[in-house]
């Protein structure tokens, strides 16, 4: 017994030398600029972080009495989000579904040229797109005019189609995501109960809906989460794509320009961490939501 305990003693040890590395990494990486953040946006650094002064609140009480584009840049942000994640998720999953029932050399071909988009820089993406979106030469224009469809709207600059647009961009961009996550989910689930529900007489929207639907739950939680959150935080296609656009200027964008345009940094960082708050509370009710989804499925 006594060697056991020495032995479990020794594990103990190791197991916490060998933390150490993590745990430097999580206080470096993590603790120290979260904490460094939110201290910074109670002084009043401009440029340079030299001669701070304190503050106090005046910051936030700035953002929520001057700050009208900082709320209007969180509700384009979320218009985005929402929009983006139904519409991302529902694809992802009927396309996992369909990719699902190919054959095993065509899902490795199909698996391949739609998660394609995901690896490619932002700025490749932007560009590909506004030319796509180029009003009489581009793309879309071209096969609508194929079809007899004239005066097409301006994608890019009309107010009506920009949030349409840059929704059917990332969703094109980031769809391999969502559909990975399902398929692989969908692999997990086990051959026989499909192959039994079939000789029971199911369809395949039946399986769809009450084997595949079910069993892929947690991965509709997942994908939810990290579309709700990337959207929340989406910066890169907006300012390539509606840099100086008013009406698309989502809240990570006015972030940027309040901290390196307006050189006021310790607003911008003020309004970080009111983003992150708003970004934890949404994920906490979306938790919730979802826990009751669980009991219902």
């Amino acid at each position: 017994m006594i060697g056991i305990k020495s032995m479990k003693r020794q594990a103990n040890i190791w197991g916490w030398i060998l933390s150490i590395p993590l745990v430097l990494s999580i206080l470096t990486f993590i603790v120290y600029p979260l904490t460094f953040g939110i201290i910074l946006s109670f002084t009043n650094w401009r440029f340079i972080p030299t001669d701070l002064e304190f503050i106090g609140f005046e910051n936030y009480q700035w953002i929520f009495r001057e700050g009208q584009m900082f709320f209007k840049g969180i509700w384009i942000s979320f218009r985005f989000a929402v929009i983006s994640t139904l519409v991302q998720t529902l694809l992802g999953f009927f396309l996992a579904y369909i990719l699902y029932n190919m054959g095993r050399r065509s899902q490795a071909v199909y698996k391949v040229l739609l998660y394609l988009p995901v690896i490619l820089p932002a700025a490749v993406v932007s560009v590909m797109w506004d030319f796509i979106y180029k009003p009489d030469i581009g793309l879309i224009d071209r096969l609508l005019a194929i079809v007899g469809i004239e005066n097409t709207p301006l994608w890019l600059i009309d107010t009506k189609w920009q949030m349409s647009s840059i929704i059917f961009t990332n969703t094109w961009r980031f769809v391999g995501i969502t559909l990975i996550i399902y398929f692989v989910a969908m692999n997990a689930i086990s051959r026989e109960i499909i192959e039994s529900a079939y000789i029971d007489g199911a369809n395949r929207w039946c399986v769809l809906w009450r084997i595949m639907l079910p069993l892929t739950w947690s991965s509709t939680k997942i994908n939810i989460l990290l579309s709700i959150i990337g959207g929340m935080k989406s910066f890169d296609l907006f300012y390539l794509m509606f840099k100086n656009d008013p009406n698309m200027q989502v809240v990570g964008l006015y972030i940027f320009k309040t901290a390196f345009e307006y050189r006021t940094f310790c607003r911008a960082v003020a309004m970080s961490v009111l983003l992150s708050i708003f970004i934890g509370g949404a994920t906490f009710l979306i938790n919730v939501l979802m826990k009751r989804g669980d009991k219902e499925v």
